[in-house]
């Protein structure tokens, strides 16, 4: 009896500490997050609205161990790509459009002069390696576009060593067995016309020519001169002839055969140099060309100059032209984050996108984007983690189609002083980890190797880091995507009474969001109702662009550049933004998306609301 007593005694001692135990955890456990984004179920739109992301397959994933990038390197990441049904995915970024840079054979690392557009490299892998690859698109809901460099050629082209074999035979007068049509494939002229309007250009042994703005050299073996204004590598196809456009049929006939859903086009302002009209004419013919053979083929163009004249562009009724005049460390979007003049962006993104809505009888669409491989890497000019994910939140939620350049959202380095090596440099290989930081993979040719990736953290372990800068793009497209009246929307820049906050709605199909944006480091008030938002009741989420721990940054420079004199203190307390009873409050350097409540009907452009700046003219230079 004795022993089954002080059995039973120690039993309650037990179930009475288990219980204390079980009280204690229960108090101590802190109050479960509510998330900034929430998760729910995205609903996938079947039309040209895509999130992009470009890559340059040599330096993205090698899947063979040979020091290059390649398709089946695409195909097996394409899980960390992943399209907008998996956003809520934690390894996933995504997005759901991919721009190959070049993928046809090609003497170059960079590919832009291609020597046949029926095949692909094979430094990337086969045909059948980028046909499995495409497949492997669609079967994520990923959208795959390819560039289009029809503008020029490469000077191994079979096209040019024709072309200039059949020039040499007609100054000769002799005859030869090749097809004298190739005389028309490239733009070029003789001789007279030179020596009548052009100029020699000579920089020590080396000697090219201008006429009328376009760069000539030398047809070798003729006194004749072909237009090259890129490279002397790249001779200039002649949009006049027949010929051409019946092999462009072709190579349109081609791509879209093995299933892509799209091209960009390389610098479609020298199809005729500087042409606006006669250039809008040869990109309307493309487009219409492949929309005769998918209806949902989508077409963008590099249209490198301000948006009055890529206005213009879109009368060709091509899909979208890339957004130079927000980009680079120049534009309005570093000029934004810099000088924190919130309102203005706002208002200029009203006016632009407006301007879409009225120049073209197709859906034009916006192409925004930070950088590209022709730029030094955004990392180079926005100086801290917070800087980095403030421009992030402006230009991946601005309405149209967003372009990721592949490593942007881990903050690659890509910049160096030598403009000889500017483009390499830009272009180098991405960094998944630290164990595989791309070292292993074969640089592009004279790339700076000065410039390190030591603390750029890789994919996998930004992934893990809720602070980190892919975290903040992920979740970035995942609110995006959860509001699609984003992308789509018609923008109205709303009035917060305050230079440091952009704030727009973007209406469509009914319903209406509003995005804000609050530049300053500050914490900010507002009452929505006083300022005829009360409808805008559903805080859908919000991304505060935390610094990185150490980082400090002030209010005090409005100017791209200018350097901190005090620095902000770091914050204390959690920055939460709150909703009550009509009044918003928003931490410094956050940006929010409220639903309004009510229908919306769609908006009318006003023609004569839509204002211009001289900025808007203002683009930087292709080689800066």
């Amino acid at each position: 009896m004795k022993s089954r007593k002080n059995t039973r005694s120690l039993l309650a001692l037990l179930l009475a500490a288990v219980m204390l135990l079980s009280a204690c955890s229960q108090q101590e456990e802190p109050e479960k997050k509510v998330p900034s984004v929430p998760d729910e179920a995205i609903t996938e739109f079947d039309d040209k609205y895509k999130n992009f992301y470009e890559i340059f397959v040599r330096s993205f994933y090698d899947s063979d161990g040979d020091g290059y990038g390649d398709f089946n390197g695409i195909t097996q990441k394409l899980d960390y790509l992943h399209p907008v049904g998996s956003a809520s995915n934690s390894s996933s970024i995504g997005i759901n459009g991919i721009w190959l840079m070049p993928v046809n054979p090609s003497p170059s690392y960079h590919k832009y002069d291609v020597k046949d557009y029926f095949d692909v490299d094979p430094m990337y892998g086969t045909m059948a390696d980028f046909e499995n690859m495409v497949e492997k698109c669609h079967e994520h809901h990923i959208t795959l576009i390819i560039d289009m460099v029809l503008n020029h050629t490469s000077k191994e082209h079979e096209w040019f060593r024709n072309f200039c074999e059949v020039i040499r035979a007609q100054q000769d007068k002799r005859d030869i067995d090749i097809d004298e049509k190739y005389a028309t494939y490239y733009s070029y002229v003789t001789n007279e016309q030179m020596e009548a309007e052009g100029t020699a250009i000579t920089s020590g042994s080396y000697t090219y020519y201008k006429m009328n703005g376009a760069r000539y050299q030398k047809i070798p073996g003729t006194d004749c001169y072909y237009e090259c204004n890129f490279s002397d590598d790249m001779p200039e196809l002649n949009y006049d002839s027949e010929y051409v456009w019946e092999e462009v049929e072709k190579i349109c006939d081609f791509w879209i055969g093995k299933g892509v859903d799209g091209f960009r086009f390389d610098a479609v302002l020298y199809f005729y140099f500087n042409d606006t009209n006669r250039n809008t004419a040869v990109l309307r013919r493309i487009q219409e060309y492949c929309k005769t053979k998918n209806p949902g083929f989508y077409t963008i163009g590099e249209a490198w100059t301000g948006t009055p004249t890529v206005k213009e562009y879109f009368r060709s009724g091509f899909d979208s032209f890339f957004n130079f005049t927000y980009a680079n460390n120049a534009g309005l979007i570093a000029k934004t984050v810099k000088g924190k003049d919130g309102a203005a962006f706002a208002k200029r993104l009203q006016s632009w996108n407006n301007t879409l809505k009225l120049v073209s009888a197709t859906d034009a669409i916006d192409a925004p984007f930070l950088s590209n491989h022709d730029m030094g890497r955004s990392s180079g000019y926005y100086t801290t983690l917070g800087q980095k994910k403030m421009a992030a939140s402006l230009y991946q939620l601005m309405p149209g189609n967003t372009f990721i350049y592949y490593g942007e959202e881990i903050g690659l380095k890509g910049n160096t002083t030598d403009s000889t090596k500017k483009d390499p440099t830009a272009r180098m290989p991405i960094k998944w980890s630290a164990s595989e930081d791309g070292s292993k993979m074969t640089y592009p040719p004279n790339s700076d190797l000065t410039v390190k990736q030591d603390d750029v953290d890789g994919v996998y372990e930004q992934l893990r880091d809720e602070n980190s800068l892919l975290t903040h793009y992920r979740l970035l497209l995942k609110l995006k995507n959860q509001n699609p009246q984003i992308a789509r929307g018609t923008v109205t820049a709303c009035d917060f009474g305050k230079s440091n906050i952009a704030a727009y709605t973007c209406v469509y199909d009914g319903t209406a969001v509003m995005v804000i944006h609050n530049l300053s480091l500050e914490e900010d008030s507002f009452d929505l109702s006083a300022l005829g938002y009360a409808d805008f009741t559903e805080l859908r989420g919000y991304l505060v662009a935390k610094a990185a721990e150490g980082e400090t940054e002030t209010d005090s420079a409005p100017v791209l550049g200018a350097s901190s004199e005090a620095p902000a203190e770091t914050e204390e307390k959690e920055a939460v933004v709150t909703l009550e009873g009509g009044k918003l409050t928003i931490p410094g350097r956050t940006t929010v998306v409220l639903r309004s409540t009510e229908h919306y009907d769609d908006v009318v452009v006003d023609p004569n609301a839509i204002t211009t700046s001289d900025e808007d003219s203002q683009v930087q230079a292709m080689g800066e």
